[in-house]
């Protein structure tokens, strides 16, 4: 069984990235378990309160979000594009798992990154940014990913996706669980 820690998405109701967010988390592959992080009640990142920075104690959702992360064997992001980059709630969630350095639940995991724009840009300016912060993190993320432009063509009101996309969500999903078998056999191979 592969675990699989989604976060992102909207902060607004009935936002494009929290509809695809969820979506995805039901089209993942049925030896996937996805668990749904909510990160809208992470305080703002403080490396007083980080006892991997020297500080503490951590607030609760910090840690909620830490445990999410180490028992998961990869991570899905849905981003939303703010002025051409990660919204701050997103690189906050990041910012706080991402200690100690090269030791965080962040370090090695297999990643996904989805986003879903009302315009033509699809969030790619949002996951080039996004896809910069994790490389910092040591986290592997697939080069392939999903920018959806003109997502109301896409997605309707009630939050369902039309069927190519929902197909090309669910290869997507379905690669990502590979990735993780794949780096389950590196990481063997690199131990014997």
């Amino acid at each position: 069984m592969t675990r699989i820690a989604a976060f992102g998405g909207s902060l607004r109701r009935g936002a494009f990235n929290t509809s695809l967010l969820r979506a995805a988390c039901q089209l993942a592959p049925d030896d996937a378990e996805v668990t749904l992080i909510d990160i809208a009640e992470l305080p703002l990142y403080n490396a007083d309160l980080d006892e991997h920075y020297g500080g503490g104690p951590e607030p609760a959702a910090a840690t909620e979000l830490r445990n999410a992360l180490e028992c998961a064997d990869a991570l899905l992001i849905v981003t939303p594009e703010y002025n051409w980059s990660v919204p701050g709630y997103i690189k906050n969630a990041i910012d706080w798992v991402s200690r100690p350095a090269m030791k965080s639940p962040l370090a090695g995991k297999p990643a996904l990154i989805m986003g879903a724009s009302g315009g033509p840009a699809g969030t790619g300016r949002a996951q080039l940014h996004l896809r910069q912060v994790l490389l910092s993190t040591r986290t592997r993320v697939l080069v392939e990913s999903l920018e959806l432009p003109f997502a109301a063509e896409h997605i309707d009101d009630r939050g369902r996706l039309d069927p190519d996309t929902a197909d090309e969500v669910r290869r997507l999903m379905a690669r990502l669980d590979e990735e993780v078998e794949l780096t389950a056999t590196r990481q063997l191979a690199h131990s014997t």
